[in-house]
């Protein structure tokens, strides 16, 4: 008989769940994890049937469950699948619980294994996710639905989406004579320029709308602790991979015309985040006033070429869109000592007069959640949870900070983040925690990367050094254990004293970072390093390949996809 070679490791998932597992197992089994999409499922399959079974009452089964069970068995619909959801398992459970249990079980056997999916793509349907209560460890968010009458006409549902190249379709190079500084934007697969863009310092953010036909993006204004934001209409005729069966916007911009959308204060990640609704219509964004007036968010619409203050609070932050649902719905955070975020259905909102309380126009509100990260193929959202107090011109977390990761469904008109867990798993969070941290979800919607985590509670790892401010963490959420300290990319990956700047995640496996150079001086150019990471895991390191300026000859970075990969490209 012959032994599959996920058996082991099965078996090893199964006794780290009841707690048996030795230090050299665990280190072993850990290091498969790290590669494996199908044992991740396993060990993700595993604890939430354990979850399932805990908190689900006594229900009498369906009065068809058997007949549509030996339906899909005798049609072949459930392939070949891992033994724990084999056919065999249901043969002994009787009504009731066992019942419930079975019928789950069913479900998902009768819609393949894990072995089916995309590498890194285990994301649950939502039906799965409204049956399980979430975690009792973790803070859940007051989901609440709001005044309004309005209701989305479509609920997110996981699909899958393409893996793309690598290679960023674009990046931003800022270069030339000290006293002459350019900056450029170009073509991610061989380096050439494709055209000049307005800037008065170093860029540290860029983002392509989804159709590919507009570029924003962030740039330092000097020395002056302000940031510049800036948009760019490339036209029609730019030859990003893929962009081309893009549905484009009517816009009043001449292609390669820029706007300055506005001037910001410098500050945390939180004010770096900017989002493309999934239509290409509207940008969203934050800004930071220099009169300590605070916080808001700002929307630039392509149809007028313009910008517009959306709110008017003094601590809102832009989050991100939801994807898959009609119109143009924008998770909007009002920062306070307990932040509340409001889902605003952007397109029915008149541009009048910015929103005094973006409560009042909500489809729905979560109260204790600061911006929402939804992933793209909007199947679960990493959101923040902890007491913010006022610093200067933002908000920071000051009591038990911390992101979380859950499900994100919609059911019944409703929208809900399901079974919270910390992203951080081995962290104790008190009342000393995370202030701030930069989060990215991957292409995959699986993936996801966080930087610059400022951690402010007592020193954790093996070193003490832990979490680090100067390392990345990358993780999937198909991966039940969360990040740990483990899931931080090889030291070696970025240039010694280098500072991460922005980091892109375009597959289940790679890593698009801008690594800023140590500073020379006043009159030195800024460098920054682009790198893409290939991520491996044991002992194996990861394999890392400059695109740009390892030659120490400008500021290379950051680059940026659009949402239309050409899966055909080498």
């Amino acid at each position: 008989m012959s032994m599959n070679r996920h058996d082991h490791f099965e078996e090893l998932i199964s006794a780290s769940l009841a707690g048996d597992l030795s230090d050299v197992e665990r280190q072993e089994l850990d290091a498969h994890l790290d590669s494996c999409a199908a044992c991740r499922a396993t060990l993700a399959s595993f604890a939430d049937q354990r979850r399932i079974m805990a908190g689900l009452r006594h229900v009498a089964p369906p009065r068809d469950l058997g007949a549509r069970v030996r339906s899909g068995v005798e049609a072949g619909a459930h392939g070949e699948v891992p033994w724990w959801r084999r056919p065999l398992a249901l043969a002994g459970l009787g009504g009731g619980l066992a019942a419930v249990a079975g019928a789950l079980l069913a479900i998902v056997l009768l819609n393949g294994s894990p072995d089916d999916q995309q590498v890194g793509g285990g994301s649950e349907s939502p039906a799965a996710s409204l049956a399980v209560s979430p975690a009792a460890s973790a803070p859940t968010p007051d989901v609440a639905a709001s005044p309004s009458s309005t209701e989305p006409s479509a609920s997110p549902v996981a699909s899958p989406i393409p893996e793309p190249s690598p290679d960023p379709d674009v990046y931003l190079a800022y270069t030339g004579p000290v006293d002459n500084l350019a900056l450029m934007l170009r073509d991610g697969r061989t380096g050439e320029p494709i055209g000049g863009l307005e800037a008065t310092g170093p860029p540290i953010a860029a983002e392509l709308s989804p159709n590919g036909q507009f570029l924003a993006y962030i740039t330092q204004l000097g020395q002056s602790g302000r940031n510049e934001v800036w948009v760019v209409h490339l036209g029609s005729d730019v030859s990003l991979r893929g962009a081309e069966g893009a549905v484009r916007v009517e816009t009043p911009l001449a292609e390669w015309e820029s706007v300055r959308l506005g001037e910001s204060v410098a500050g945390s990640p939180f004010l770096e985040v900017m989002s493309w609704s999934p239509d290409s219509g509207f940008l969203a964004y934050t800004m930071a006033g220099a009169a300590g007036d605070g916080t808001d968010v700002w929307l630039f619409e392509a149809a007028s070429g313009t910008a517009r203050q959306l709110t008017d609070t003094g601590g809102g932050y832009a989050g991100s869109w939801l994807p898959r649902v009609d119109g143009a719905m924008l998770w909007v955070s009002v920062a306070g000592e307990q932040p509340v975020s409001h889902l605003v259905d952007v397109s029915s909102i008149s541009s009048s007069a910015p929103l005094a309380d973006p409560g009042a126009e909500a489809i729905f509100s979560a109260n204790g959640a600061f911006q929402p990260l939804v992933s793209p193929d909007g199947a679960r959202a990493i959101y923040w949870q902890g007491v913010m107090t006022q610093s200067g011109n933002e908000w920071l977390f000051s009591e038990g900070g911390a992101p979380y990761i859950g499900g994100m469904v919609g059911f019944d008109g409703a929208f809900e983040f399901t079974e919270p867990q910390p992203l951080f798993s081995d962290v104790t969070v008190e009342r000393d925690a995370f202030t701030d941290a930069a989060i990215t979800w991957g292409a995959d919607g699986d993936a996801y990367a966080v930087w610059r985590p400022r951690w402010t509670g007592t020193p954790q790892g093996a070193g003490g050094e832990y979490p680090n401010f100067n390392r990345v963490y990358f993780g999937h959420a198909s991966d039940a254990r969360g990040l740990t300290e483990l899931h931080a990319i090889d030291e070696g990956d970025i240039p010694q004293d280098a500072a991460v700047v922005d980091v892109k995640v375009p597959t289940g496996r790679h890593l698009l970072i801008t690594a800023l150079e140590p500073i020379g001086g006043i009159l030195s150019v800024p460098l920054a390093d682009l790198i893409l990471v290939t991520r491996n895991t044991g002992d194996v390191p990861d394999e890392v390949e400059p695109l740009a300026g390892a030659g120490g000859d400008g500021w290379f970075g950051p680059g940026a996809y659009d949402a239309y990969w050409d899966t055909s490209a080498p």
